[in-house]
């Protein structure tokens, strides 16, 4: 092989002088632009910042990752998380540099740099980002319902890095284990299992949740009583008649019920709540073993067509009354227009008037029932 100013000759290149001219001519172009770009090519290479691979920080503070590259022609670069999303919400983000604005522990993991020019294969590198911060608590449920001689299981679900120490207690009163009062763990849910239920049992209890950078705490009730009934019916009715229908979580039979309702009667400018309608009944209940919940119905009669109307229920077993239901509210339909009712499709659709009155209700924030005035 031999030189001619910039143009680089191959042995047999004399064959050449039996083609055309210009043929000639094309092919000591492409051979040379090949030897060009196979000479002065490079494949990328990365260096990612900081050289460790890994970085600390707490929760809250910024962090910013470096991917230095080499290559010709210059590799384009960009950022990806291993196994989910950037903190961004993206799947990936071009640059060298990837900047994060207040961590939080979702964003701990493994952070990739790719560079590719398109010679050769893309080249990729990593760095591992650990995010220290405090306990954080939440629990499966609020209040638990259970009764003598029964098992109660309590469960907090605990994040924390450095890993947490679990505390539980009973009324301000830190418990040990026993022989009936087990403490568990499983992955990050943490346990209080109380077995063979006694009447000193009930009362509120907490996890209380420390590490070396802060600490945490959630209640939990645990109670005989019934919870809070769920009212779960339809928002309309017919114009005379209302089929009120809950559901309430009890391990004991609920002895009676206590409903509460009234008419309210509104427009754009006005609100005024009527009296209470104050009924204790008896209905009949269908009980789930697996879930401890009791579905009760009771039907409303008397009703005011073209009305807006809002109730509560609560209901009581042989350890008294639980708490009020949240305030349910529906409006009854015109006189002579019935709303069909169908066990597998529900009920027909509001009109525009029900759906105007209710927001005219929220506008107002009607709360009297919790005894606020809007």
């Amino acid at each position: 092989m031999s030189t001619t100013g910039s143009v680089i000759m191959l042995p047999g290149a004399r064959d050449m002088q039996n083609i055309s001219f210009g043929a000639a001519k094309q092919a000591k172009l492409a051979v040379t632009l090949y030897f060009y770009i196979s000479l002065f090519s490079v494949p990328p290479s990365i260096q990612i910042l900081p050289p460790s691979g890994q970085v600390v920080t707490r929760k809250g503070s910024p962090v910013s990752f470096e991917c230095k590259v080499n290559g010709n022609p210059t590799p384009t670069v960009q950022w990806s998380k291993k196994d989910g999303l950037l903190p961004s919400g993206l799947q990936v983000e071009k640059g060298y540099l990837l900047n994060l604005n207040e961590v939080q522990r979702q964003d701990a993991g493994i952070y990739q740099c790719t560079a590719s020019n398109g010679i050769g294969q893309p080249v990729t590198g990593e760095i591992r980002l650990h995010v220290l911060y405090p306990p954080e608590v939440s629990v499966l449920r609020s209040w638990v319902n259970s009764g003598e001689g029964l098992e109660a299981k309590l469960d907090c679900i605990v994040h924390a890095d450095p890993p947490a120490e679990v505390m539980w207690y009973q009324n301000s009163f830190e418990l040990q284990p026993t022989d009936r009062r087990l403490m568990s763990k499983n992955g990050n849910t943490y346990t209080l299992t109380i077995r063979n239920v006694q009447l000193p049992d009930f009362g509120n209890y907490s996890c209380v949740v420390s590490n070396s950078i802060g600490r945490d705490k959630r209640y939990i009730e645990l109670s005989g009583k019934p919870g809070p009934a769920k009212i779960i019916s339809s928002q309309y009715s017919n114009p005379h008649e209302y089929d009120l229908k809950w559901v309430v979580q009890s391990v004991f039979p609920i002895i009676e019920v206590r409903i509460l309702y009234r008419r309210i009667m509104v427009n754009i400018s006005y609100h005024h709540p009527g009296q209470w309608h104050d009924l204790l009944v008896k209905p009949s209940q269908i009980y789930n073993s697996a879930t401890s919940e009791r579905t009760q119905r009771y039907r409303l009669t008397n009703l005011q067509a073209d009305s807006v109307y809002e109730c509560l229920v609560q209901t009581k077993n042989q350890h008294g009354y639980g708490e009020l239901s949240d305030l349910h509210q529906w409006f009854t339909s015109t006189r002579g227009r019935l709303v069909v009712q169908n066990s597998s499709i529900g009920v027909s659709r509001p009109g525009r008037q029900f759906l105007a009155v209710l927001a005219t209700i929220t506008a107002l924030g009607v709360l009297a029932a919790r005894g606020v005035q809007a």
